[in-house]
């Protein structure tokens, strides 16, 4: 077989240090929380080069050059990319595994270099570490309650290939009269080729999982208040709309509540809106407590909430809404020491015969919160037949 190993390494070298320094310039281009696992990414496909590069000049240069440094820095560079997809996809901090294979390869190198001398025992060694480092990656894209995206599938197999083939190497290295590493033979043919290839062909696949996480995050931003994490106003009236209409169509009950905080303007303009935006993360956390899985949270003004209530008749919903004020009225707001009260007037209402679309029930919901700050505040008040026709005097409504 005709494959020349040296030009293969320059040729790969030269690949993956190009495709390196194009990935290097796209970074700065995506939001922070990918930057990391791409930065470490990058690292990875230029540290790399040069390990070929040594591979390739084997002879013309020490044998700590070229067999020593040049393995570790393969080993180096290919722990980057491992620890990339574990970053990217929030695995626990394992660096501590990594520095240990790369502190391993440097003895196992010294040593089948100067005090057993061995190329055989050399390439099962090294194909050993890749192995096991490309088991940690595909650990990392696999692991449970995650949905693996496509292109994760596409890293995923480039991995389980290096797998595959590093064992290969290993079984076949010791019967294969391995001479010099540049020798031409088919195993070595194959595993060059896959080396030229899976920079390409992991890289353009965690390109696209950065792509899919980064249109993951904008479609969250479109739907979630980014603020206090729960849904924005749009996404509340289409998860609404859903929920009526499922409710129309199985004959279930559909109530909703919906929760202004008493006198947020006081803690605005004593504490400042730093303080307030505290205030209202803290207002959704003693909500979250109280409410149920099957509900959903919404802002949908600055700090105005509507909680959705499936399968909830109007006196649960009430006995809910009483359940969030109590929860509240219990907890106050610590700042710089000072207790601050978070109170809120809640309106209840329900789905029915006279309230039987997103547009009336948000109204009657709306004018029974307006009652409960006119009765004093800090109450409930449950939405009537005459909450649903709109308020006379809606303009003269109470501060919040």
């Amino acid at each position: 077989m005709n494959f020349h190993i040296p030009t293969a390494m320059q040729l790969t070298a030269t690949m993956t240090m190009l495709i390196g320094l194009a990935l290097a310039f796209a970074v700065t281009g995506y939001p922070r929380s990918l930057q990391q696992p791409m930065r470490l990414w990058v690292r990875g496909l230029l540290i790399q080069p040069f390990s070929y590069a040594l591979f390739s000049v084997r002879g013309a240069i020490p044998d700590w050059l070229s067999i020593v440094v040049g393995n570790v820095l393969l080993i180096v560079a290919f722990a980057h990319l491992i620890h990339a997809l574990r970053v990217y996809n929030g695995r626990p901090d394992r660096s501590q595994w990594l520095i240990g294979l790369v502190g391993l390869t440097i003895l196992g190198e010294c040593t089948f270099t100067y005090v057993w001398p061995s190329l055989t025992s050399r390439v099962v060694f090294i194909s050993l570490i890749i192995a096991a480092l490309s088991l940690l990656g595909v650990a990392a894209l696999y692991y449970r309650h995650k949905r693996v995206t496509r292109p994760e599938h596409i890293v995923a197999t480039m991995l389980i290939a290096s797998i595959v083939i590093m064992m290969v190497r290993v079984v076949a290295a010791p019967f294969a009269g391995v001479d010099d590493l540049t020798t031409s033979s088919i195993l070595q043919g194959v595993v060059f080729t896959f080396a030229s290839l899976m920079p390409v062909i992991a890289t353009s696949g965690f390109l696209l999982m950065c792509g899919e996480r980064l249109n993951e995050d904008l479609t969250r931003l479109a739907t979630i208040d980014p603020l206090t994490g729960v849904f924005n106003r749009r996404t509340m009236t289409e998860l609404a709309n859903k929920e009526i209409a499922a409710s129309k169509r199985h004959g279930r009950a559909l109530s909703l509540l919906i929760l202004d905080i008493d006198h947020f303007k006081r803690i605005n303009d004593q504490f400042g809106h730093e303080v307030g935006d505290l205030a209202l993360c803290r207002f959704v956390g003693l909500v979250r407590e109280v409410m149920r899985e099957t509900d959903t949270l919404a802002r949908i003004g600055g700090e105005e909430f509507v909680l959705i209530l499936p399968d909830t008749n109007a006196s649960a919903a009430y006995t809910m809404a009483e359940r969030i004020r109590k929860r509240l009225d219990e907890t106050d707001f610590p700042v710089s020491g000072w207790p601050v009260s978070l109170r809120a007037s809640i309106g209840v209402g329900t789905l029915g015969p006279q309230i039987n679309h997103l547009e009336s029930l948000l109204r009657a919901t709306d004018h029974a919160m307006y009652d409960a700050k006119r009765g004093g505040r800090n109450r409930v008040v449950a939405a009537t037949s005459q909450h649903v026709a709109p308020l006379e005097n809606e303009d003269s409504a109470p501060q919040t």
